[in-house]
């Protein structure tokens, strides 16, 4: 079991766990600026003296560590983690065998069906469908972290069906590529990413033409710039810690300049689909089987010869460029040599180490990360001890292991907002949702504009949802100049709407068309002497599944409240039975919209 760690003391498995903390947590209000209180709690008076079968600390502390890495915590994954330390549960995680082709196997397979069951046999398979093997592999799916790894790296390299022409098999294919690599190396993950079909719909690779002799235009910029700003380097110079370095007159030092975009374009020229047989027509068009999945080729008579130069590198000329030893010269062999070079300068950039540590901390525990943080998880990126430079399941295992994620107390601004299918996802797996078709069909609408705001490859632009930087106009957040990202989904809208539609879904336990349903089967074993589901055990279990050990006394004592209110005089059996389901239904509607869930910590 893991003990949170004061300062100077990392995590350690022990005996004995410290699990009462004074917190703050940050509330989001109805306001359509989406300001920001901060609201002061504690945790563990109300919920202690627990009961034989309650949660114990060690429970409370797989749970907290699931839910940072996981899309929730169950009662099964919080027994097989609690004796297991995080950076060996990462690596079991790791080691779990999983299908490289999940989705664009789900996709095949419910196309089929979908045109089966039309009479006309015009109906195909949609954006639906990768939402659906999205779902499958986030509730059901043993790899949890691996899936999780890939959603937090969709947000950074992005790929959206939102206003581009990518199809849905490209966004199968594409979340295939990323948990495939997910927990493999950095670099490995930036090639295929940038050979993605996905990737070079959306930012522009595929049909990208050189201009060597035609000083009227220049090649297409847009790929070149966004893996420098948004998944590599960014904007300005770092050092390890993730702070600005600053000139002499105390500005932030930009990492590239227009010369840099310019010369790295040149890089991504001449990048067209897959085909057996290349001609022109098959460039920029899909024409064989599965060329829209399969990484994308060169097309030498598109590639740009010239010489290129970017971030302090320079890649000759075709004419002046010398092939390995053993190898023919041509300009395919040229193409994909400065493929690598250009790809390979961007991982041994000194930007990039803390660059990731930060994106990756924000995404799965923390929006404000200390820069010993960032500095302690930068330096697993650059050696993960066996001199291996960007292995992601290292890098992963210190952000969930560092002692700043496991503090004896929290910070003012301390915690993330949880994502919108977040929220849903640990509601899902709390409650044991199961998939009647097994198709994992939730009807509701996730798009940007919708309650939840938020789909997986449906983000706005290819900024994602929210800005790493973002922090709320006029809030406690930005006066202190802290960040939030998250809050820049939320509005009066989404606010209402979340709470609606959670809400609806905690009483009616089914998702519109009953495909997907929950359970509170074990909630509602939870009773006392009378038969009455007690109030105290019950805000000990969501306190466990859906708050890792971190609600707070207030909740819990309105838990308990409400929980002991809901009551009817001398009910029979069967109001018993309606009055305990009606116990766990207000308690979880209470958790759900509550700022001490909302706020994970």
């Amino acid at each position: 079991m893991f003990v949170r760690a004061t300062s100077g003391e990392g995590l350690m498995a022990t005996g004995a766990s410290n699990t009462t903390a004074s917190t703050a947590v940050i509330a989001a209000t109805a306001a359509a600026a989406a300001t920001v209180a901060i609201l002061a709690t504690s945790s563990g008076g109300v919920l202690s003296g627990a009961e034989a079968g309650d949660p114990t600390p060690a429970d409370l502390d797989a749970a907290r560590l699931l839910n940072f890495a996981t899309f929730g915590a169950t009662a099964a994954t919080v027994t097989e983690t609690k004796e297991v330390a995080p950076a060996q549960w990462v690596k079991r995680q790791a080691d779990i065998a999983f299908s490289a082709t999940h989705f664009i196997d789900w996709y095949v397979r419910r196309d089929t069906e979908i045109n089966a069951a039309d009479p006309k046999k015009k109906a195909r398979a949609s954006f639906d469908q990768v939402q659906e093997a999205f779902w499958a592999a986030a509730l059901a799916g043993p790899e949890q972290l691996r899936t999780r790894m890939a959603f937090a790296l969709s947000e950074i390299c992005v790929v959206s069906f939102q206003g581009s022409t990518v199809t849905a098999r490209m966004g199968a294919a594409y979340f295939d590529m990323l948990r495939a690599r997910s927990l493999g190396t950095y670099r490995d993950l930036i090639e295929a990413v940038s050979l993605s079909p996905a990737m070079g719909t959306y930012l522009n690779i595929i049909g990208n033409i050189q201009a060597d002799n035609d000083k009227t235009r220049r090649p297409d910029e847009n790929y070149a710039r966004e893996i420098m700003q948004l998944m590599s380097i960014g904007l300005y110079q770092l050092n390890m810690d993730g702070s600005a370095k600053l000139d002499a007159q105390g500005a932030a030092i930009p990492t590239y300049g227009q010369d840099d975009i310019a010369g790295l374009a040149k890089i991504f020229t001449g990048w067209g689909f897959w085909s057996a047989k290349p001609t022109s027509a098959t460039f920029a068009k899909p024409r064989d089987v599965d060329a829209d999945i399969k990484p994308l080729m060169g097309y030498t008579a598109y590639h740009s010869q010239l010489s290129k130069t970017f971030l302090g590198a320079s890649f000759p000329a075709y004419s002046a460029w010398t092939p390995p030893a053993g190898t023919t010269k041509s300009v395919g062999a040229y193409q994909v040599a400065g493929l690598k070079f250009a790809l390979d300068t961007l991982a041994n950039h000194p930007n990039t180490p803390p660059f990731m540590a930060r994106r990756l901390i924000q995404r799965f525990v923390k929006s404000n990360p200390s820069p010993a943080y960032i500095e302690r998880v930068a330096k697993v990126f650059v050696d993960d001890g066996a001199k291996v430079r960007g292995n992601l399941t290292a890098v992963i295992a210190a952000v969930l292991s560092d002692p700043e994620a496991w503090p004896s107390s929290f910070g003012e601004f301390d915690g993330k907002l949880r994502e919108p299918i977040l929220r849903l996802s640990s509601f899902l797996r709390a409650f044991s949702a199961a998939s009647e078709s097994k198709n994992y069909r939730l009807p509701y609408d996730f798009s940007p504009a919708a309650a939840f705001n938020q789909a997986p490859l449906m983000a706005p632009s290819v900024f994602n949802f929210w800005m790493p930087d973002f922090a709320p106009l006029g809030s406690a957040i930005a006066k202190a100049n802290k960040v939030a990202p998250e809050f820049q989904g939320v509005d009066v809208l989404t606010t209402a709407s979340y709470a609606n539609k959670i809400l609806s879904n905690v009483q009616e336990q089914n998702w519109g068309n009953k495909d997907v349903t929950t359970t509170y089967a074990r909630e509602l074993a939870l009773t006392d002497v009378n038969g009455l589901v007690d109030g105290k055990r019950l805000a000990r279990r969501l306190n466990m599944l859906l708050f890792g050990g971190q609600m707070g006394d207030k909740l819990a004592k309105r838990i308990i409240e409400v929980v002991g209110s809901t009551t009817i005089a001398k009910p029979t059996s069967a109001q018993l039975t309606t009055l305990n389901l009606n116990r766990v239904r207000n308690a979880v509607a209470l958790a759900m919209v509550s700022t001490d869930f909302l706020i994970q910590r």
